[in-house]
């Protein structure tokens, strides 16, 4: 029988519902962990949750102590960050009164590892005298970086800056833990001095709950995501602004479906060929209602958790390199590649076109994120960094 260890996990969100990808990765990751051990959650939250939210996880975790983000305390330190040089990123989330509680509350468990996700967590537990664990997730230096490249005036400023705290924010977290993992190859290479203490552990998909929808699509293209996210905002702007007017011209009956949180922000671009859709309850409902997914992303950093659920649902994906480059899918056989619009509108059309392609990428697609991305075997080699 093997004895229940305390494993301590530090969250910057609380990680339920599943409508960020930092949250799914969590929760996951937790549900795993607390099969064999007991798992004690620490969730930072700038907005209310739910008695409902919160009891999910009380029925899976030893305890759950949830932390307010007061908007003074946010605004305080946010300020704070300009002046003693770091990422904005971490003053955000960062609260001295919170890491107190927190440290206090850590004392009590004796817990045998600590367990952080992202940079934003990382002041609270630099100093705590336990094993210590930081799940850098994505490499949001590099994040930021690409996000310079798309911008003007002040926010071109504001990038530029961020990217060059983060990057050397990321360097002292290799040295304040014990073990650090991240989502991707790529993205470790982005980070690493010393690659071997680095892990990449990636995300997964339950191949078992999204799989081939029956519903006929009545979508050409879709795009799904937390449209609050600045990278997934570019992307529904390059997709209707960009690459709709030239797919209009070689196909004039298109139509294409946006879906995701936040969505409502992109109500004005509804039409009676673009339909935006907000929260949906059932995600795997959304995925099938169109032929084709595209990801015209060309910021962010990491592995889009999106496209491997349209993957595993077998619906054919298009994705720039970018975005490709933490999937690491086999292009023309996995998936289509493009990079700007006219690629996109090419690549699309193809796919409407040639059954056989179509076809071959919905196989190759499901096989792929079988084979590569289990849940299962990530979170079996997450624990074996936890637990060494």
């Amino acid at each position: 029988m093997t004895l229940r260890k305390k494993i301590a996990i530090l969250l910057s969100r609380f990680p339920y519902p599943l409508d960020k990808g930092d949250k799914l990765r969590a929760y996951h990751q937790i549900c795993f962990l607390a099969q064999q051990h007991d798992v004690y959650l620490f969730a930072l939250s700038d907005e209310v949750i739910l008695e409902s939210h919160q009891q999910h996880l009380s029925v899976i975790c030893k305890s759950v102590h949830i932390f307010p983000l007061s908007k003074s305390g946010i605004s305080w330190q946010v300020l704070a960050s300009f002046f003693n040089q770091q990422p904005v990123q971490v003053g955000y989330f960062y609260s001295p009164s919170i890491k107190e509680k927190i440290s206090i509350r850590l004392q009590e468990i004796q817990p045998d590892v600590v367990y952080c996700q992202l940079s934003r967590t990382a002041l609270y537990a630099k100093d705590l005298p336990y094993y210590k664990v930081i799940d850098f997730q994505d490499a949001f230096s590099t994040n930021y970086a690409r996000l310079y490249q798309t911008m003007q005036g002040m926010q071109k400023y504001f990038y530029q800056r961020e990217g060059k705290l983060m990057k050397a924010f990321e360097m002292r977290m290799l040295k304040w833990f014990d073990a650090s993992t991240i989502i991707s190859d790529f993205d470790k290479q982005q980070i690493a001095t010393q690659p071997n203490h680095i892990h990449v552990i990636a995300n997964g998909v339950d191949a078992d709950y999204f799989k081939a929808s029956p519903q006929v699509p009545s979508y050409d293209i879709m795009f799904l995501g937390n449209l609050a996210y600045l990278p997934n905002k570019q992307a529904v702007v390059f997709l209707v602004e960009k690459i709709f007017p030239l797919l209009k011209k070689v196909k004039p009956d298109c139509r294409i479906y946006i879906g995701g949180a936040s969505g409502e922000h992109f109500f004005g671009y509804a039409s009676k060929q673009i339909h935006i859709d907000g929260w949906v309850d059932d995600i795997r409902d959304a995925y099938g209602k169109a032929k084709i997914f595209v990801a015209p992303l060309v910021a962010g950093a990491g592995l889009q958790n999106k496209l491997l659920e349209a993957m595993s649902m077998g619906v054919p994906c298009i994705s720039t390199s970018i975005t490709n480059a933490s999937l690491f899918a086999k292009e023309e056989i996995d998936l289509l590649i493009a990079d700007d619009e006219q690629q996109f509108v090419n690549q699309i059309m193809r796919l409407l076109a040639d059954e056989n392609l179509y076809h071959s990428l919905q196989t190759n697609g499901r096989k792929f994120v079988e084979t590569n991305y289990s849940w299962e075997q990530a979170n079996a080699k997450l624990l074996r960094v936890l637990l060494p």
